[in-house]
């Protein structure tokens, strides 16, 4: 099968093969996997990486690349085959990157501390003061075990004599642990005999020291520990979700979090918890928007002030990424000779700063062979690789570094090392960069065993996960037993049965609060346009008159139709132009498109808690609704219902497949409030009132609140209005009706932690008010009773007082609403609401 299949390296003949060194015959570690690849057959590996494929997508394993129209929704690739290291090439590895993680704390030490490195001309001062990640608020702040790295991933490469070298140090906010671990499962499950027989290091011991470190750092006896995350929309969100639920910590945005009494807190639906240690994934300067970057909406403002009151411990501690930097490479052998008495295990790859006079020199006559960064990250500016430029770009280059020369860095631009890649079938060779991780116990350094190593997308390109690279599994081969120590419960261990429910963060709650919402609010619009699309081309002037009746029930504020009561009525085509805009317009925020969009916004906030069907169908609502090939109108009704169809497959969902804990009540109360906010609307029509030639109005408003039937059942085809308001607004059988509504929103928020009585009882109030209108007993006028000259006017002092209660009835609504989510959600007062009497 390796003669075969696979395909040694051809365009860096000079690059080191990790397969082989004659690209026939394996190196003696690799010797066994290939062996029993062979033994497995190209056929059944195909089948296995189908099953682990699915299982990507099932589980929701994504990497988010920017830019990429797939980008919140990218699968997470890796390779069915892992990447192997020898024992004693990692014992090498291993001390090499323990070594450097001991001596970037000391340098961070001494920078936040005396800054006696830069005083003695060790260190050049702009690399300190000059550098957009130097945090001068955190000057001399202590920091949780003497240490700033909690942990540090160091990226290495392979040079063409076997040499490893380090090309980058990630300082602030390290990820990939919790992909290597995923890779982990998966490929050990892929190859599962081969795993078994490799003697191959666990990675378990690794995150169970982190835990245990993590735990360590505060003197509490049950901490409270948070991993803050930058949100959904990072690359790396998959990793940090499942990282949190991997260590048993609470995943936190910045919004979850607030600081009071220079302490800080997270905010759950039962209330503030203290908050004891953050394990953070948010760089430096996003994690304060008052002390560092103001701009920021991922941090929590006031968490400087709590980390200097030493009220809450950060890892990695934050200024922590004021080092990572290649600019500080160049100086690395001579600080480590300084500070460690030692020379660097593992050299870092040949670095030049341009701020040293030789240095700018050098690379200016050797930018074909080096690769140009700027020395601060911060400065968002892309590497430039100077053989793949022209002459004139390497002149602006040049003239660039010339005129900024302490902004830039050089280094030597590697042939990286290859190795095998399972690809359609067959065995080819790609460029790969290992990424080691190393986490300070607070009694000493381990390294976990083995890391992520990443994968080069083709042949010779970049190795970037942005750019569509893959990652591979890496197995380090033990020569003695290992701990096979596991976090994961084993399967036939016997469970302590549970039904309790975590403490819920606010913003899960908020954010499955507004899904509810606009799921309602999506089947709301699309029940009414489409009710008017079936009847606008066959209308009368009276229907007409009755399906601007209807678009009013829309409430939109950003209606193109005329607005005064003495403007001239839309014409058929301007109503059809309104219509469209209505369903498509994406510029119109209160379009069915961009509300589909916001429900999938926040649907995909909170994904990991929901179902892998429920994600399904909010991808599909996303795109039920075309922007850019809009349907011809005669198609728009179908179009409509196929997206009603989903909307109801939510709605199932909802009701039958999620457990009622405060997540469901949060979604049901939104999904309750917004059809009561929307029937108010569409009842106050009717309150009007109609005139007797108007009355098919009822007809329309039956459709919409999918009640048409139940009025039948009843009336038959009998159309008034007060029986209309009697099953819309009355019946408590009618899951449709307003009374429905406001008794289930009443019974919901009683059953949430921590509600407010005053509150309970406005909804309860309104609920009385609303049971106590008799319209057996109310008589609707008619227009021939009111217009007749000799006739007795029909007392419609109850309708005029319902119509009144209705509008009350709106403003209470949108009031709770207001003070549920600063009940709840941003843990601000609330206001007292009544109703009138």
């Amino acid at each position: 099968m390796t003669i075969d299949l696979y395909q040694p390296p051809l365009r860096y003949g000079s690059a080191y093969d990790e397969l082989s060194s004659d690209g026939v015959t394996p190196r003696t570690h690799w010797a066994h996997l290939m062996d029993s690849l062979e033994e497995i057959g190209p056929d059944e590996l195909g089948r296995r990486w189908s099953r682990a494929e699915r299982r990507i997508r099932e589980n929701g394993i994504t990497y988010n690349i920017y830019d990429d129209p797939l980008g919140a929704n990218r699968p997470w690739k890796i390779d069915i085959l892992p990447f192997l290291i020898p024992a004693k090439e990692w014992r090498h590895i291993e001390a090499g990157i323990i070594q450097r993680a001991q001596l970037l704390n000391l340098i961070l030490q001494d920078l936040y501390g005396s800054q006696s490195l830069v005083a003695s001309g060790h260190l050049p001062a702009e690399l300190l003061y000059a550098n957009p990640a130097f945090l001068r608020p955190l000057v001399g702040v202590k920091v949780p075990a003497q240490s700033y790295l909690h942990m540090l991933a160091v990226d290495l490469a392979r040079s063409p004599d076997g040499q490893w070298w380090v090309m980058a140090d990630r300082t602030q906010a390290p990820s990939g642990s919790g992909y290597a671990l995923e890779n982990r499962t998966i490929v050990s499950d892929v190859l599962p005999e081969v795993f078994r027989t490799s003697n191959v290091l666990r990675l378990a011991p690794f995150f169970r020291a982190q835990r245990e470190a993590l735990i360590n750092l505060t003197q509490s006896s049950n901490p409270r520990i948070v991993l803050l995350t930058p949100g959904p929309h990072n690359e790396t969100y998959f990793e940090h979700s499942y990282i949190a639920r991997y260590l048993g910590f609470t995943l936190v945005e910045g919004a979850d979090l607030t600081v009071r009494d220079r302490c800080v807190f997270l905010k759950t639906v039962n209330g503030l918890e203290k908050i004891d240690v953050i394990l953070r994934r948010v760089d430096d300067s996003f994690c304060d928007p008052l002390e560092l970057r103001g701009d920021s909406l991922l941090g929590v403002p006031g968490l400087v002030d709590a980390v200097v009151a030493g009220n809450v411990k950060v890892a990695n501690a934050l200024g922590s990424g004021l080092i990572e930097s290649a600019a500080v490479m160049p100086f690395l052998p001579g600080l480590s000779k300084l500070l460690l008495g030692k020379n660097l295990k593992l050299p870092s790859v040949a670095t030049w700063w341009c701020g040293q006079p030789y240095a700018l020199d050098w690379v200016l006559n050797h930018l074909d062979s080096v690769v140009v960064k700027p020395a601060f990250p911060a400065r968002g500016i892309e590497p430039v690789f100077g053989a793949d430029i022209s002459q004139d770009e390497k002149q602006r280059i040049a003239d660039q570094l010339r005129a900024r020369p302490c902004e830039y860095v050089a280094q030597e631009q590697v042939a990286l090392s290859t190795a095998p890649v399972w690809e359609d079938g067959h065995i080819i060779s790609r460029s790969i960069v290992l990424r080691a991780y190393v986490l300070n116990t607070g009694n000493g350094w381990v390294a976990i065993p083995g890391g992520l190593t990443r994968v080069a997308e083709s042949e010779g390109s970049v190795v970037s996960m942005q750019r569509g690279g893959h990652s591979k599994d890496v197995w380090v081969l033990w020569d003695s037993p290992v701990d096979t120590f596991s976090l994961l419960r084993p399967r036939n261990a016997p469970l302590e049965l549970s039904r309790g429910e975590r403490a819920v963060p606010s913003s899960v709650a908020d954010n499955v609060f507004w899904l509810g919402r606009y799921v309602e609010r999506s089947e709301n619009i699309a029940r009414i346009v489409r009710s008017i699309l079936t009847r606008i081309r066959q209308a009368d002037p009276l229907e007409f008159r009755c399906l601007l009746r209807l678009h009013r029930c829309l409430d939109s504020q950003f209606s193109k139709l005329p607005k005064t009561k003495k403007a001239r009525r839309p014409t058929p085509a301007v109503f059809e132009k309104e219509l469209v805009g209505v369903l498509t317009d994406s510029n119109r925020p209160d379009s069915l498109v961009c509300t589909l969009a916001e429900l999938s916004r926040v649907g995909g906030n909170v994904r990991e808690r929901l179902s892998a069907d429920m994600n399904y169908l909010i991808v599909q609502l996303r795109d039920s609704i075309p922007v850019e090939q809009i349907p011809p109108f005669l198609e728009l009704p179908a179009m409509l219902t196929a997206s009603l169809e989903l909307l109801s497959a939510f709605s199932g969902m909802e009701r039958e497949n999620i457990i009622r804990g405060s997540g469901w009540l949060f979604m049901s109360i939104g999904r309750r409030l917004e059809r009561a906010v929307y029937l108010t609307r569409q009842l106050r029509e009717i309150t009007a009132p109609l005139a007797e030639e108007e009355w098919s109005f009822l007809e329309y408003l039956l459709e919409v609140d999918d009640s048409s039937m139940t009025y039948r059942t009843r009336y038959y085809t009998t159309l008034q209005p007060l029986a209309v308001l009697d099953v819309l607004m009355a019946d408590e059988t009618n899951p449709r009706s307003l009374s429905f509504q406001l008794k289930h929103l009443a019974d919901l928020y009683q059953q949430l932690p921590r509600h407010l009585s005053d509150d309970l009882q406005a909804m309860q109030m309104a609920l009385a008010m609303l049971r106590s209108f008799n319209l057996q007993e109310m008589r609707y006028p008619s227009s021939s009773a009111t217009t007749s000259s000799t006739a007795t006017p029909v007392s419609s002092e109850g309708i005029t007082n319902l119509q009144r209660f209705l509008g009350d009835l709106e403003g209470l609504l949108l009031s709770w609403s207001n003070n549920v989510s600063h009940r709840y959600f941003s843990h601000a007062r609330t206001l007292p609401i009544t109703i009138s009497q």
